[in-house]
């Protein structure tokens, strides 16, 4: 990102999309260098529906409505929005993040020796790097959701390197017997980049499109913000799916998800008590009075066993890590807000079954996104990639 001339200007506006498992959001910002966080402008989302019953064909449809209705209010309010505030400043980027379950991404790790000591340079890292580009794409391709709809591309980079053990930077000289390189690939339904395309050359026909997975930007914002955290598991709840992404060393080495989100688990207790699903989902809120007044002992015993099942999903996916190690013992929560509490105490409970040991969750909302709560968090921790990229690219020009 900010890859063109000699020299990144100061100041900078793009537009933030993120595109989640049941919802759409837009963000016009601001980034000046000099400034610890980006100004955000102005912001919206789109929500699908909560039906009774869904599947994903259904909900990628409803996600495709969503992301155009957020384009056209984006046209509207969001371009008003930055000429109110500056009538000088064009947006020139347009960075999109996608989330499981339309992102699916996967990290491969390629490992070169040799006898004799051999010097890392850019010609060894790109082939590398296109050996585990190419092994990312047969694992990803085995994704049934993804065999039924045209892929596309999201991003496919190195995204660490390993000298005789040791993580090095790509642009520090260094000479190694053995060298390993973690190489991410994230690929998502074209028709989603497609509707992206078209909308943006109607609307900001010179910005340049930049897309990435979630996961991806989550774990560059807290490498960034926190550089010393070495070990940790990452924990992103949408509405359709709970992702998780694993930092061995500093590397992010290993990403899945369940289907299990906000959403999925509104639908199921909705259909536990007869219930709208809207009074379902302020349960996950913190709301309760429902079960005490609305459920008899036999419904109560049914809701337990399907937060229970979430857990062992959850549990699973825990045992999944990529490798023979546990999860870390440090994990990052990022949900909704209102939902923080609910999913913090369910991720304990089941990090706590999969490991046999107690794990510190930090809940990014409140403690890694700091007060301004008063934005949609998704797009926050989206903006705030974008205004490091920025950051980082000015610094290159000095």
């Amino acid at each position: 990102m900010f890859g063109f001339g000699n020299t990144t200007p100061e100041v900078e506006c793009g537009v933030i999309i993120d595109i989640g498992s049941g919802s759409v959001g837009a963000a016009v910002l601001i980034s000046d260098y000099e400034q610890e966080a980006p100004q955000i402008l102005w912001t919206h989302r789109e929500h699908v529906v909560i039906a009774p019953e869904t599947n994903s064909e259904i909900s990628l449809k409803h996600i495709h409505t969503a992301l155009v209705n957020v384009f056209l209010q984006l046209g509207t309010t969001g371009t008003k929005k930055l000429l109110e505030h500056n009538q000088q400043l064009k947006i020139k980027f347009l960075q999109v993040t996608v989330s499981a379950p339309w992102a699916y991404t996967a990290i491969k790790h390629v490992t070169f020796t040799d006898d004799h000591p051999f010097e890392i340079n850019d010609t060894l890292i790109a082939d590398l790097s296109e050996t585990a580009h190419t092994q990312s794409q047969e694992v990803i391709l085995k994704n049934t959701l993804l065999q039924e709809n045209n892929i596309a591309i999201l991003d496919s980079k190195p995204i660490g390197i390993v000298a005789n053990g040791y993580t090095v930077e790509r642009d520090i000289e260094a000479t190694a017997r053995e060298v390993s390189l973690a190489h991410l690939t994230a690929l998502t339904q074209k028709k989603v980049i497609d509707i992206v395309a078209d909308s943006k050359n109607k609307i900001l026909p010179k910005a340049t499109i930049y897309t990435h997975s979630f996961m991806y930007a989550y774990y560059e914002v807290l490498q960034q913000s926190y550089p010393d955290t070495k070990e940790a598991c990452l924990i992103d709840v949408t509405s359709e799916a709970t992702e998780m992404g694993v930092i061995r060393d500093g590397i992010l080495t290993h990403v899945t998800h369940i289907p299990y989100g906000t959403y999925t688990l509104a639908r199921k207790i909705a259909a536990i008590g007869t219930l709208p699903t809207e009074e379902a989902y302020a349960y996950l809120k913190g709301g309760t009075s429902f079960v005490d007044t609305k459920l008899s002992t036999e419904k109560k015993n049914t809701l337990s066993v399907v937060l229970s099942l979430y857990e062992e999903q959850l549990a699973t996916m825990f045992k999944t890590t990529g490798d023979v190690l546990g999860i870390p013992k440090t994990l990052f929560l990022h949900c909704d807000l209102h939902t923080e509490t609910f999913f913090r105490n369910h991720i304990q409970n089941a990090a706590q079954t999969a490991t046999k040991m107690k794990h510190v969750i930090h809940p990014i909302t409140k403690n890694f996104l700091g007060d301004a709560t008063q934005y949609d968090t998704a797009l926050q921790l989206s903006a705030l990639y974008f205004h490091k990229k920025h950051q980082e690219a000015v610094v290159r020009s000095l």
